[in-house]
């Protein structure tokens, strides 16, 4: 019995929380803020009314804050309620472009005044500010130090185009990277900057160069061509890119930097802003003269749903919250992987208690991926005839959390 017993390998994932997505839209055009929830489909386009010309949000523990640009202001709004809490002055003539909130403080990029400006973000004070390259606009924490793009002057080719390097205890810059024209965002990911230059909008495309937090050095330059916006990169490495423009979708290897999808083969997606989890991608499509949407997307990139949101939306954020269980029971998700050992030729059988959604990798030895497959339901069936005869491992990644192991096939 205990050899029968050793075959069949289940794992129990035990949650206490149950998780649920929140998608946050700033609409610009129409002074408002959107808020979607994407479990129960609840969309409110007037969550909150927000000020002149807002551009970026930021999501806090309690708080939102909208940046808003032509009023020179932080919005500081409730989480619950969408009602306004208090505007705070950034600086007059500033026309802030984003934020940041670190440790208690939020750091802004005054596009105008070419400054980084420290506020206390508990009652707005404005404790700080240190000059940085020309037009800063987006912004990055890591450990101590604060990574912000220059975009550089507009009216003379961005020209001036940087990364400036701040020191967060000493709130002075410490370093300045050259980069590629018109640097509009941060990504950081397994100790690595990546910068996306947008480019000229004319001859000069865009490109993702990365570099080395440890010292700042440059690692490589990933000639995306396009207009490349944000970027997000998930569990697998792979990076998924927005498109300045809205126009088009692109992805490359976070690890490899080899280009999946660049300018001349761009994914069949228009997506301004872009944000993701395990088991789905949101992309923003701003529809000139329109109202923008938000569309779901499973990892495969197949159909999930649509939403409609306000007029000329510039930017999304994602927020997963988590609510006790009902009487703080805990709640089982059980994965079954079997028959194991698989005889060779047979299907590798999953089986879970409820339906999750997420993806399955199968991996050799040596950490290559094989396989990967889309869970969606209670059951699924890999077909894994191509594999010889050898320990594998696999891990599975869904709404409920992740799962990994290892599994033989035998002749």
């Amino acid at each position: 019995m205990k050899n029968k017993a050793a075959l069949l390998l289940l794992m129990v994932m035990a949650f206490s929380l149950l998780g649920a997505d929140l998608l946050y839209v700033v609409n610009s055009q129409s002074r408002t803020l959107s808020r979607i929830d994407t479990a129960s489909d609840q969309v409110q386009n007037t969550f909150s009314i927000l000020g002149n010309v807002p551009n970026r949000v930021v999501v806090g523990e309690n708080y939102l804050y909208s940046v808003n640009s032509g009023d020179n202001t932080i919005q500081k709004i409730n989480k619950l309620s969408g009602s306004t809490v208090a505007n705070h002055l950034v600086a007059v003539g500033s026309n802030p472009w984003d934020a940041i909130l670190h440790e208690g403080y939020l750091y802004i990029t005054g596009l105008f005044t070419s400054r980084v400006y420290k506020m206390n973000a508990s009652n707005g004070q404005v404790l700080a500010s240190v000059q940085v390259g020309t037009a800063p606009e987006a912004m990055c924490v890591v450990g101590d130090k604060l990574y912000v793009t220059n975009a550089g002057n507009y009216a003379q080719n961005y020209a001036g185009s940087s990364v400036s390097v701040i020191d967060l205890p000493s709130f002075s810059v410490i370093n300045t990277l050259v980069v590629g024209l018109n640097p509009q965002y941060l990504c950081f990911h397994e100790g690595f900057l990546h910068v996306s230059c947008t480019g000229n909008w004319a001859d000069t495309g865009g490109k993702i160069m990365i570099f080395d937090t440890q010292d700042d050095s440059l690692i490589q330059t990933i000639e995306l061509g396009g207009t490349p916006g944000n970027i997000w990169i998930d569990a697998n490495d792979l990076a998924w890119v927005a498109d300045s423009g809205g126009n088009q979708m692109y992805r490359y290897n976070a690890l490899s930097y080899e280009i999946l999808n660049g300018a001349g083969n761009s994914l069949p997606f228009g997506a301004s802003e872009l944000v993701g989890t395990a088991s789905m991608i949101a992309i923003l499509a701003p529809i000139w003269g329109s109202n923008g949407k938000v569309t779901l997307l499973n990892p495969d990139l197949s159909f999930i749903k649509e939403y409609s949101v306000g007029m000329m939306p510039t930017d999304l954020k994602l927020e997963t919250i988590s609510s006790p269980v009902e009487d703080d029971l805990v709640t089982a998700a059980r994965i079954s992987i079997y028959p194991n050992p698989l005889p060779a030729g047979e299907n590798l059988k999953l089986k879970s208690e409820g339906n999750l959604r997420g993806t399955v990798q199968i991996f050799n030895l040596k950490g290559q991926l094989l396989e990967e497959k889309y869970l969606d339901g209670e059951a699924l069936s890999l077909d894994t005839s191509k594999l010889s005869s050898a320990c594998y491992l696999y891990r599975i990644s869904t709404d409920r959390g992740k799962q990994s192991g290892k599994f033989m096939i035998l002749k």
